[in-house]
């Protein structure tokens, strides 16, 4: 086996980890949110979404773009400048999350629901214990410890579900899936820094030398996220304006259907992040394997994402309710954006060469971009003009990346194989579209288009799909454990049926 491809499978077995520890932890989430959904009603379940606003937007900015140099000098065995940059991020938690504390009356009021109040000083917790719990995270990622990743994650879901659900039977309702919630990451933190101080005695080294080199790299990751707090107040106030609170529910359970893309293109993402490294000294591997890995996204994420914006109507009234009318929308549109993730290895392949300069560059121009398009269509159009605009704004960032990293560093995807890629979704989905609408009930249609679709996509992947890329698809996955061999003899059958059509 090649270096490239040596890479390329431990990439695709770290994926393969991540995934199912992934699917785990979301189902115990997926289960707790239809619970919690369902006890809490559309309205109050807004409300919840609301108040976290301010502490995830607090734990977003506490990240200082370390996350990122955590992962990646992990994946470098630079262990002490990984755990200065850790221990950097939970400091800048810390701060934050008693900035929370101390400003959660404020906060409540420039939401317009002052009563809110306790419930964000009680998120505080949240925003200490969720950069902590991730700062740990990023460093197992990076050492490719990722069975820690998946129990720390297991933690926190475990508890945050658990202590959630009984504090509202038990009558405290927002306040005490709030409080839930912080329990949950609080658990998940104590936990990660177990699973740590087993794995490594380094000491992390602050002095001034290493602190300006991990800042040197992280801070041009972090001015979109500091640039992005008068954004992101502007767009709360919009919010609250402009969306009622069912509305917001509704977009919640959205997000929450949407897991199984997030889990498979997250996992994807932090394998390659943690192996495509080894080649950033043969800058002309790395630029061919992030061409192949944009590839291989397209034809794993495409299926997955049609799937959802094709059923988005049975799976919300299924598991959440008739009540949740509007979330169907909701999840169509979101869907699509999967289509965009192979594109995401641009901004993986600026970060691994350390271009991070360029990063925050594109970072800076998608919010210029991305900013006025949802003022327009969440005024004029509420919720559901805010999800189209982030979908349409994203895919113009993409282009912008494209053409960009193309000019400065000659790394240029092509495109029109990711496209090629997305066709046997698109083509399936069709007629299985049609298929749905002219049949009158709900489950048999969804049965019926449901048959469509599969037949349809395995026969078209395989008319698509080149017999290079199965090859080595076939190849990579027979190096993932367990799994990888059943996999492996699936894609070279597969690859057999290409050649007598």
């Amino acid at each position: 086996m090649t270096g490239s491809n040596r890479v390329g499978a431990r990439a695709a077995g770290g994926a393969a980890v991540l995934t199912a520890g992934t699917i785990i932890y979301d189902a115990i989430s997926a289960a707790g949110s239809v619970v919690i959904a369902r006890l809490l009603g559309p309205a109050d379940y807004g409300v919840l979404g609301i108040a976290l606003i301010y502490p995830m937007m607090l734990s977003g900015l506490a990240d200082l773009g370390l996350s990122t140099a955590i992962m990646r000098y992990a994946s470098l065995g630079d262990t002490r400048r990984a755990l200065t940059a850790l221990w950097l991020r939970v400091i800048a938690g810390a701060l934050l999350a008693a900035a929370a504390a101390l400003l959660a009356p404020l906060m409540a009021a420039s939401l317009q629901r002052p009563r809110l109040a306790p419930v964000i000083c009680v998120l505080s917790a949240y925003v200490l214990a969720n950069v902590a719990a991730t700062s740990v995270t990023a460093f197992l990622a990076g050492v490719n410890r990722f069975w820690d990743v998946v129990s720390v994650d297991v933690v926190r879901s475990a508890v945050r579900v658990a202590s959630s659900a009984l504090l509202i039977i038990l009558g405290h309702g927002v306040y005490g899936a709030a409080l839930g919630f912080s329990a949950g990451y609080s658990a998940a933190a104590a936990y990660a820094f177990v699973r740590l101080a087993r794995l490594t005695r380094v000491a992390p080294d602050l002095a001034r030398g290493p602190v300006a080199d991990v800042l040197g790299y992280s801070l041009p990751l972090y001015v979109p996220a500091l640039l992005g707090i008068p954004a992101g107040q502007l767009y709360n106030m919009l919010l609250a304006v402009y969306v009622t609170d069912a509305e917001v529910g509704n977009y919640r359970v959205a997000g929450n259907l949407l897991a199984p893309l997030g889990i498979i293109t997250g996992a994807l993402s932090t394998s390659l992040f943690t192996t495509l490294p080894r080649l950033a000294a043969e800058r002309y591997k790395l630029a061919e394997a992030l061409d192949r890995a944009a590839r291989y996204i397209a034809l794993l994420v495409s299926p997955l994402s049609i799937a959802l914006a094709l059923f988005s109507r049975q799976a919300v009234y299924a598991i959440y309710g008739a009540q949740y009318d509007a979330a169907p929308a909701y999840l169509a549109i979101m869907a699509l954006s999967g289509l965009l993730a192979p594109f995401g290895v641009l901004g993986m392949y600026l970060n691994i060469i350390g271009a991070t300069r360029t990063t925050m560059l594109l970072n800076v121009a998608g919010m210029a971009i991305g900013l006025p398009l949802t003022w327009a269509l969440l005024v004029r159009c509420g919720m559901l003009g805010a999800v189209s605009a982030s979908v349409i704004g994203s895919a113009l960032n993409a282009a912008v990346s494209l053409a960009v990293v193309k000019w400065k560093y000659g790394v240029s995807l092509r495109v029109p194989r990711v496209v090629k890629y997305w066709l046997p979704s698109l083509a399936a989905g069709a007629p299985a579209y049609m298929a749905m609408h002219a049949i009158g009930g709900v489950w048999l249609a969804a049965g019926v288009g449901l048959a469509t679709y599969l037949v349809l996509l395995v026969v078209l992947t395989a008319a698509v799909t080149s017999s290079e890329d199965l090859a080595n698809l076939a190849s990579i996955s027979g190096g993932i454990k367990y799994a990888g061999p059943l996999i492996s003899r699936a894609l070279n059958i597969t690859a057999r049926l290409k050649a007598v059509m």
